[in-house]
């Protein structure tokens, strides 16, 4: 009967972390070093050399280190004010939280920017992965084809959906193995940069293509590392409710996820300085700069890194879509393969033109995930008092707390709207020129604190005065106390 007791038990432990059910404290197991080695694996990837690389188009070495640090740090800390507590507090993912702002079946909303969030990362860690591959032949001799990059990249994703055949283990147990060599790899490759080119033309070497204005070129750097670093949002949550304690997973996760995304695209800036043609991308040139011996380790572990972050994307955007009903009804496997499979079209087939619309994509995620951070800011700590009411996250019908209009919260919909016009007017993402203010607040922050500003008028005005949210249930608690 002990045995059968045990099974069982393990069978719901299994299910609640992949269905995105609430995870107990007693059986969420991993500590500190757990938390800092798998957000450093999901930080540090190639997308860090890009956004570097992206960077250096606006500022020189000096200005741009500081801008990437400070809108990297920016970034995280409104990323830890909106999932950190929650996730860690209840044991819950970001999506399954975002219930409680815009409704039961309003999370769609949050599960397709998850969605498509992981999806877009993922499928330039392919892209670039297929490079590295194709980098790593080319220096044994092998004279690079046009189509070698997409097939590495394919391979990638089929070798992702092996290794989260088994769910959260091989995420933590891969993300341990590589973090710390990712990590040395970075501050490896930005070592040889600056010794092969000197200190002194890096410090001298300017933007490639920055504005007249300086403000603007300032700004512009902090704003792709902001917007960067809120789309951990779709990340934190699955790395976090997996942790007991949240002033424990705290510090791993700033440092891991804000620092060292930092670092990682410190040397990307510098990259994209010193080696302007390769856009900040190392596979680019650790070959011909670093040697070939140095440029084939660098780039293997580049490999690995990427399959690393990868891995975690893939699992956040599986558990997001296991919150589906249908979804949920389908295998563990075969939601892994609606979650990843689409990687395969884009980075096998379409690489240019991926890679061409990175800036794009970073403007995405700033329009995207600034007005859902402002909203649950603003719904967590001011307006339900850090409390949740836990089963109504997972009850989709009027039972729900959460319930709100038919399932859907439109307070939150028009003041995530106001979020992303307040991001579109400051900021266009596809060209990336801007009105003012932008030049001194950025797109990101007013948008989330616009989105967030809308959020508690109307839920002042009109959703607790109609009763909905379960917001009366906060204030009856406030009453008593």
């Amino acid at each position: 009967m002990t045995a059968q007791n045990n099974n069982l038990t393990s069978q719901l432990d299994a299910q609640s972390v992949q269905d995105g059910l609430p995870l107990p404290r007693g059986k969420r197991t991993w500590g500190p070093f757990a938390i800092f080695s798998t957000s450093v694996s999901t930080a540090i990837a190639t997308w860090c050399f890009i956004i570097g690389g992206f960077v250096a188009y606006y500022l020189p070495a000096g200005t741009g280190t500081l801008a990437i640090m400070a809108g990297a740090l920016l970034g995280i800390l409104f990323i830890v004010l909106a999932c950190l507590p929650i996730s860690s507090k209840y044991g819950i993912d970001a999506v399954a939280a975002s219930k409680a702002q815009l409704g039961n079946r309003g999370s769609g909303l949050a599960i397709a920017l998850v969605y498509l969030a992981t999806l877009g990362w993922n499928i330039y860690l392919f892209v670039l992965l297929g490079r590295a591959v194709t980098a790593i032949l080319g220096g044994f001799g092998i004279e690079a084809q046009a189509w070698m990059p997409g097939a590495f990249g394919i391979v990638g994703v089929l070798v992702v959906l092996v290794l989260l055949r088994k769910g959260a283990t091989n995420v933590r147990n891969f993300s341990v193995a590589i973090s710390i060599a990712v990590l040395v790899l970075s501050l490896a490759i930005m070592y040889m940069l600056i010794a092969s080119s000197g200190w002194d033309t890096l410090i001298n070497a300017p933007a490639v293509a920055p504005w007249e204005d300086f403000s603007i070129d300032w700004t512009s750097s902090m704003e792709v590392l902001i917007a960067s670093n809120l789309s951990w949002w779709a990340y934190t949550g699955v790395i976090i409710r997996n942790s007991p304690s949240a002033r424990k997973s705290l510090w791993p996760a700033f440092f891991g996820l804000g620092v060292a995304v930092g670092v990682g695209s410190l040397t990307g800036l510098y990259g994209g300085l010193l080696q302007p043609e390769s856009g900040g991308d190392p596979t680019q040139y650790l070959v011909d700069v670093g040697g070939p011996l140095f440029g084939i380790v660098a780039l293997v572990f580049i490999v690995l890194a990427n399959i690393g972050t990868a891995l975690i994307g893939a699992y956040a955007c599986t558990v997001a879509f296991r919150q589906i009903r249908v979804v949920r009804k389908t295998s563990w496997l075969t939601s892994t393969m609606v979650a990843i499979i689409p990687a395969i079209i884009l980075a096998g087939f379409f690489q240019d033109w991926v890679f061409d619309n990175f800036g794009t994509f970073l403007g995405f995620l700033g329009l995207a995930f600034a007005p859902i951070c402002g909203i649950q800011i603003v719904d967590y700590f001011i307006l339900r008092k850090q409390r949740l009411h836990v089963a109504s996250l997972y009850v989709n019908d009027r039972r729900s707390q959460y319930w709100f209009w038919g399932g859907i919260n439109w307070v939150s919909i028009v003041a995530f709207a106001a979020g992303v016009i307040t991001y579109l007017y400051l900021l266009d993402p596809i060209t990336y020129e801007s009105r003012a203010p932008f030049q001194y607040t950025t797109a990101t922050i007013p948008a989330l604190v616009i989105a967030g500003l809308v959020y508690w008028v109307g839920t002042k005005l009109v959703t607790i005065p109609l009763g909905k949210g379960g917001y009366a249930a906060v204030v009856s608690t406030d009453a008593v106390r």
